[in-house]
């Protein structure tokens, strides 16, 4: 089972790799032509009306990105653009098999986590000559994410928003509970102490949610005790480091305590659900729900955040960010290019920073979020970049990453101790850097 998504990621990248050699096959046979008969194709061509297709997976996000494509449209008359919502349990699967299959979209969302294979397969176009042409200083974005999109020396996506992580708390059960709400004091002492005051399983209510959540969970947790996911140089699982492991049993103990709910509850009802439902007090998570909250009447009235608590090491956040990516198979390149960099630029970071979705990644538009939700302490996922750690990836993410849900989850249900489930995924996702 080890080997089992390594494989599938290779089968991936070989079929990206078998797409992109047809690609340029038809690329050199267009070639053969003459220049001057390529440029007088190009100059008639340059002002017929053409779609492109942009793929998304958050339907909360709709409205937003497409007042960002209606901007963009509104400056290229002759570009329509289909904005296309496919659900986030169908979104990789769907863009490996068009991506390969050449039938996909003309340009997409994209995750440093998800794009190696992308980049190995050659299937992505590059974006240098798009984000010069528009003038973009890239230094106007938060410098940890852009590696997450660069290869070889060349940029294939930039960072369209960030996220950052926070406690959210009901203020409503604080107050029913004569508890003062969160504050940059806490610690994770604190947050224990105060999960056991705010449970009360008769009333089916928890002081908190532990699910087994990497991005809003251990990856915080862990470099907040000293530890880390992968170690400096790339080359090494940190699971296994005692420091790590203290990261992970920071939400088992609240598991075992019985201050959450159990993997079993949030299997059949997800977390941020039962927490918007009122029936759990804290719930470590991003800014990415902030949209969310602020739109849904109860939570609007009774959320509010708070920054990270600390742990022995820090209070340290892991920062993510999303990007945008244009397909090397697209029918019209240069244009997929152009759309892919616009709706990563300081216009379209503005637009959605205004909207209150997600914070947009230009230095200068962020404060405008910060402004769109007036009923939370929103400036606190702005303060964390400062310290914050990259969501860690490598060349082949998912080969590590699909397991650790599979290998924590004996150490969230009491059946391993956290040591022995993270020495599993330690050696399991040695086993996949070693393959890389």
């Amino acid at each position: 089972m080890t080997h089992r998504p390594k494989l599938v990621a290779l089968s991936l990248t070989a079929l990206l790799a078998l797409t992109a050699c047809s690609g340029n096959d038809n690329n050199a046979s267009n070639n053969d032509s003459t220049n001057n008969e390529t440029t007088s194709s190009e100059t008639a061509k340059s002002d017929e009306n053409i779609t492109l297709d942009f793929a998304i997976f958050s339907p909360d996000q709709e409205p937003t990105i497409q007042k960002v494509v209606d901007a963009f449209e509104a400056e290229h008359t002759n570009i329509d653009v289909s904005l296309r919502v496919i659900p986030w349990v169908d979104y990789w699967n769907t863009l490996k098999t068009t991506a390969s299959g050449g039938t996909g979209p003309d340009v997409a969302w994209m995750l440093g986590a998800q794009i190696a294979p992308y980049l190995e397969g050659k299937a992505l176009l590059p974006l240098d000559d798009a984000i010069k042409e528009a003038g973009i200083d890239t230094s106007g974005y938060p410098q940890m994410l852009l590696p997450l999109y660069q290869a070889d020396g060349a940029t294939y996506a930039l960072p369209k928003d960030f996220d950052t992580i926070g406690l959210w708390y009901n203020k409503d059960l604080f107050d029913k509970a004569g508890i003062a709400y969160p504050d940059a004091s806490w610690t994770w002492d604190t947050v224990a102490e105060n999960a056991a005051k705010l449970t009360d399983s008769s009333a089916n209510q928890y002081g908190i949610a532990a699910p087994i959540d990497a991005q809003a969970g251990y990856y915080n947790t862990i470099p907040q005790a000293g530890g880390f996911v992968i170690s400096p140089d790339g080359t090494k699982s940190g699971y296994d480091d005692p420091k790590s492991i203290e990261g992970i049993a920071f939400w088992t103990d609240l598991v075992a305590k019985g201050y959450s709910p159990s993997l079993q509850s949030f299997a059949d009802t997800e977390a941020v659900a039962q927490f918007m439902s009122g029936n759990i007090a804290m719930m470590y998570t991003g800014s990415y729900f902030a949209g969310r909250f602020a739109n849904d009447e109860y939570a609007s009235t009774h959320f509010d955040v708070a920054p990270m608590p600390k742990g022995p090491a820090s209070n340290a956040s892991v920062i993510n960010g999303m990007g945008n990516v244009a397909f090397a198979n697209s029918k019209h390149p240069k244009e997929a290019a152009e759309l892919a960099t616009f709706l990563s630029s300081p216009e379209a970071s503005t637009i959605q920073s205004e909207s209150g979705a997600v914070i947009g990644s230009y230095k200068g538009t962020q404060q405008a979020w910060v402004d769109a939700l007036p009923m939370f302490h929103a400036q606190v996922f702005l303060d964390a970049v400062d310290g914050a750690v990259v969501y860690p990836t490598s060349k082949n993410t998912d080969a590590w990453a699909s397991r650790e849900g599979e290998l924590l989850t004996p150490a969230w249900t009491g059946d391993q101790t956290p040591a022995e489930a993270a020495g599993k995924l330690a050696a399991a996702m040695n086993d996949a850097f070693a393959a890389e």
